[in-house]
């Protein structure tokens, strides 16, 4: 409903992982950088760790967007709570293995034979498994047994297995200790710091087709930051929130008032306020109270009229993109 009112071709806060959306800051490279060497290496297992919300499933299916186009045969488990048997079927379905037979040695014969066929055809195969910390101790097992598929010289499955922080507790216990000695890396996601909710934020705007950055100032961000935590998803969640409500209100910038309105509607607790949204608030009620302008950026409360356009002093959607396809030259070279 708000896209027409803030210029904007789309929502550019939906909550669906849309890679096309995916905000490349330098732990978000870091983690696509890991997972694509090691699908182009296949060491083994890979982990990737990180906060419900900080964006694991869209990066995934970013990584999955690079491997199709390079002729990866992939197969991606949503949802991992599953018997040994239905685990075997979902193998079977996703990796086209032709086996009409229950029984787990012949599943397991066939889908050698299918891995072999697709490395000869220069087709590498990758399991990922989302939600991994839902995985049973049993289909725990089963991951490493797959592991043994290979040759002399490589894996015939790499497998990634990507979950919240206590998957990372679950593969430190004793008895999964022959799992984690099969971990060839760990990629992690953080929460994002105040700088990169404001990177993020841009971003998604500039993507959704706003060529310069008025809806949100750096007060706004902060406060956006406050509430969230830095979870991308509750970033999206909260600004969405507040475009709505600024909409119903015909604000034509979103303001600290308008995020406080979006968190009471959304029932978000506000933790204690970040020292970056300390000092901005101390330096907003400093100029007000000397009957100073606020500079650009810092516009406090209602909408105080026209502002100059703000040019997005960060990289482009464009030269985002970018760093997604030196990965996937990347890949391609590491293929050679």
């Amino acid at each position: 409903m708000y896209e027409g009112f803030y210029q904007l071709k789309e929502n550019p806060f939906r909550l669906s992982p849309d890679p096309a959306f995916m905000c490349m800051t330098a732990q978000h490279q870091e983690a696509l950088s890991g997972l694509v060497y090691t699908a182009c290496t296949r060491s083994g297992l890979t982990v990737l760790i990180g906060e419900a919300g900080t964006g694991k499933t869209t990066l995934l299916y970013s990584l999955l967007g690079l491997l199709a186009k390079r002729r990866f045969c992939t197969a991606m488990c949503t949802n991992p709570t599953l018997t040994r048997q239905e685990f075997y079927d979902f193998l079977m379905l996703k990796f086209g293995v032709d086996c009409s037979s229950t029984l787990k040695s012949r599943q397991l014969a066939a889908l050698e034979e299918t891995l072999l066929r697709n490395q000869a055809d220069g087709r590498p195969s990758i399991l990922i498994v989302d939600e991994a910390q839902r995985l049973s101790t049993e289909l725990l097992e089963e991951v490493r047994l797959l592991l043994n598929l290979e040759t002399p010289r490589q894996k015939l499955l790499e497998i990634i297995v990507s979950g919240q922080p206590e998957l990372g507790d679950i593969l430190n216990r004793p008895d999964l200790r022959h799992l984690k000695q099969r971990i060839s890396c760990v990629c992690r996601l953080e929460p994002l710091t105040i700088d990169e909710v404001r990177e993020y934020i841009y971003h998604r705007l500039t993507r959704a087709g706003l060529p310069a950055q008025t809806l949100f100032s750096d007060v706004t961000i902060a406060l956006i930051h406050q509430h969230s935590r830095g979870i991308p998803r509750l970033v999206n969640t909260l600004c969405d929130g507040s475009l709505r409500t600024g909409f119903a209100l015909q604000a034509r910038r979103i303001t600290p008032a308008v995020v406080e309105e979006a968190c009471r509607d959304l029932e978000l607790s506000a933790p204690p306020p970040t020292p970056q949204a300390v000092e901005l608030e101390s330096i907003v009620s400093s100029l007000a109270k000397n009957h100073m302008p606020l500079p650009n950026g810092l516009h406090n409360g209602q909408d105080n009229g026209a502002v100059a356009d703000e040019q997005i002093p960060l990289q482009t959607y464009a030269a985002r993109q970018k760093s997604v396809s030196f990965l996937g030259n990347l890949m391609d070279r590491w293929r050679q």
